[in-house]
């Protein structure tokens, strides 16, 4: 009898743990026990190339080349013209010499023109470059602090569909170091809205020239 009891009670112990335990487990799940973080991605090369002081950017290295530019076309012509000349039969044994002395003076002047034209071009990009990755970082905080995001990172992809399944493009992804955006939640990506608070800042304030 007391057997009957004690395995009676044992049950009824039993049965209560459970529905304590499932209380417990229910309210586990359903109440939060800290507020998510919300991280934002951002694909630079788009915001880069749609941002509008890029462009601005692009004229100024064009405006910066043509000078050298002009000088290397006139050379090269100036070049042709003599070797053209030294081929003739008519031309004079003194005259091809003068003309092969002068090929080289241009040839050496082709040259350094290049090298100063690459010094010039590197140091104004990497002005344009430190100017505009800032301008990106100050408009992603903003971005960060008015819609409450904890993170904003930042990532460089194709911007066409072409590109983005260009085989360079993919074997890029294959051989990348950092984290890249395999699949992304609508909202997650904040690229555009960086873009737009860019483009609308050079209207608002006197743009930053390197």
């Amino acid at each position: 009898m007391k057997k009957t009891v004690f395995v009676a009670a044992g049950v009824a112990l039993l049965g209560l743990a459970v529905v304590v335990s499932s209380k417990l487990m229910a309210q586990t799940t359903t109440t939060p026990t800290a507020t998510k973080s919300r991280i934002a991605l951002l694909n630079l090369t788009y915001v880069i190339k749609n941002y509008g002081k890029f462009k601005t950017f692009q004229d100024e290295l064009k405006a910066s080349v043509d000078p050298f530019q002009a000088k290397d076309t006139s050379w090269k012509k100036e070049g042709e013209a003599m070797a053209k000349e030294s081929q003739d039969p008519k031309t004079t044994a003194e005259r091809r010499d003068q003309i092969e002395k002068k090929l080289k003076e241009l040839t050496r002047l082709i040259e350094d023109n290049k090298m100063e034209a690459s010094k010039v071009l590197n140091k104004k990009q990497g002005e344009q470059l430190k100017i505009l990755y800032n301008d990106v970082r100050v408009a992603a905080y903003r971005y960060a602090q008015a819609h409450g995001h904890d993170m904003v990172l930042h990532y460089n992809d194709a911007v066409t569909e072409q590109d983005y399944n260009s085989e360079q493009n993919i074997s890029r992804k294959m051989q990348a170091g950092a984290l890249m955006p395999v699949y992304m939640a609508p909202g997650v990506d904040v690229s555009m809205d960086i873009v737009k608070a860019l483009n609308a800042s050079m209207t608002s304030a006197p743009s930053t020239r390197p």
